[in-house]
């Protein structure tokens, strides 16, 4: 496929290694500005964790999420983008097609599927609009989110997003001009924490310097997904707009969302989705710096409990879930769960079997 070079030793492409650096804290960041975090993982549990999510509240959350994924999008690329490409964009001194042919070759990396231009209109009025479809999305709404808030950079204008599906892969989304209430703007934020520094020394590839781990996984640009090679786990590339629209989502939920995305979790976990066999030969410290999620510093584990200390914790809902999750469905029993995310971004997780006393995940 033109345009892209994959490494002729891990057969990861140059893009991703180039662009982003695995550091010994557990956490990746892009080479060009190591404020922004990025994760590497899998995203087939997404959409199945908001609709558990959905289910528990009793209420529709997909507008939440195309909101919140648009929001975060077009702040995250409003702060990529020099401000003169901007405003050339907005005056349509600059092309809009070229920048979004680049945008979709970047997300087809990133393992979010294929888009592809299927018709637009932009005069700089109300009537404007683009339509694309998309192939083997990694998230639906996400999806939606992530088109609406490019063409808000693009177009320079803001927009809403529908989508319909054409077949079980295809859908087709459109995105038209619609302004956004006064009340969300302005509240979207991005979390910084302090970094500290790890010991996490992930064997590198002798050809591009990333990860050889990540010779496990094969990408497909052409269909734009990551699959692992031995778990078949549709896996994606993403940053800090995932983080920021679980904040979103608590501030429009309300503080039990974060217990409802853990229980959303645990429950898909449990299901099967991971398996500890699955994980390959990498331990779960290694696993956890391979996806950007932070340094694991002490784990205990038996059938009393296990305690579990994580510095540079990213997406920790995610992880204290997965840990839960993981935990019953090894020793099949149901836990009590006490964890604890702190300020400087250190997750600690305590579990113990139910009829058992809670100290004992700590003592284990």
């Amino acid at each position: 496929m033109t345009g892209i070079e994959l490494c002729p030793e891990c057969g990861v492409p140059r893009h991703i290694t180039s662009e982003h650096m695995w550091l010994n804290g557990g956490i990746i960041v892009q080479s060009r500005d190591r404020r922004n975090r990025m994760v590497f993982v899998e995203c087939e549990n997404l959409d199945p964790l908001f609709a558990g999510v959905q289910e528990l509240i009793g209420l529709p959350i997909e507008h939440m999420l195309i909101t919140a994924k648009r929001r975060a999008v077009r702040a995250y690329l409003g702060s990529l983008l020099p401000d003169v490409t901007k405003e050339l964009l907005r005056r349509r001194e600059l092309d809009w097609r070229p920048v979004n042919d680049g945008l979709r070759l970047t997300a087809r990396l990133m393992g979010y599927g294929r888009y592809e231009v299927v018709d637009y209109r932009f005069e700089k009025d109300v009537d404007d609009y683009v339509v694309e479809t998309i192939s083997e999305p990694y998230s639906v709404p996400l999806a939606c989110g992530d088109m609406a808030g490019a063409f808000e950079i693009l177009f320079g204008c803001d927009l809403a997003a529908k989508y319909r599906r054409l077949t079980e892969d295809l859908y087709e989304i459109t995105c038209y001009v619609s302004s956004h209430p006064e009340e969300l703007k302005g509240r979207l934020k991005f979390r910084h924490f302090p970094v500290r520094e790890g010991d996490v020394e992930l064997e590198r590839c002798k050809s591009c310097g990333g990860p050889l781990a990540l010779s496990n996984y094969r990408w497909h640009p052409e269909r734009g997904i990551i699959l692992g090679s031995t778990t078949g786990k549709r896996m994606i590339m993403t940053g800090m707009e995932v983080d920021a629209i679980f904040g979103e989502l608590e501030n429009e939920i309300g503080e039990d969302l974060p217990g409802m995305f853990i229980e959303a979790q645990r429950r898909f976990v449990r299901a099967g989705f991971y398996s500890i066999e699955g994980m390959g030969r990498l331990d779960m410290r290694d696993q956890l710096a391979l996806r950007g999620l932070g340094n694991l510093t002490e784990l205990r584990s038996n059938q009393r409990g296990l305690y579990f200390r994580i510095e540079n914790a990213f997406l920790h809902l995610m992880v204290v879930g997965l840990v839960q999750g993981l935990y019953e469905m090894t020793y099949d029993v149901d836990t009590h769960l006490e964890w604890n995310f702190s300020e400087d971004g250190v997750l600690e997780v305590s579990l113990s079997p139910k009829g058992q006393a809670k100290k004992s995940a700590v003592t284990a």
